[in-house]
């Protein structure tokens, strides 16, 4: 009868160590899913930005094709707001 027992025991814990196993699994397959999903989402926010920069860059560049001076003055008014800020 001591046999019976400790078969029992031994059928139980590796019915325990099943479950645990596969609740470790489920939870891996899970995180996994929800890194691919994080990665999807990235690498599209990635080429939304990619495209604005390509856009902002095409408008800048044709700015400074249409009004040099302009550009000129911008940037010698921005050093001068900067010069001054950071002599505080």
């Amino acid at each position: 009868m001591k046999h019976n027992t400790n078969s029992q025991h031994a059928d139980d814990t590796a019915s325990t160590s099943r479950r645990v196993a596969d609740a470790l699994h489920e939870r891996i397959d899970e995180a996994a899913e929800k890194g691919e999903q994080f990665e999807r989402k990235l690498h599209e926010k990635s080429e939304g930005m990619q495209e604005r920069s390509r856009e902002l860059n095409g408008s800048f560049v044709r700015l400074m094709h249409d009004r040099p001076w302009t550009v000129v003055g911008g940037a010698l008014a921005l050093g001068v707001v900067l010069g001054a800020l950071s002599r505080r």
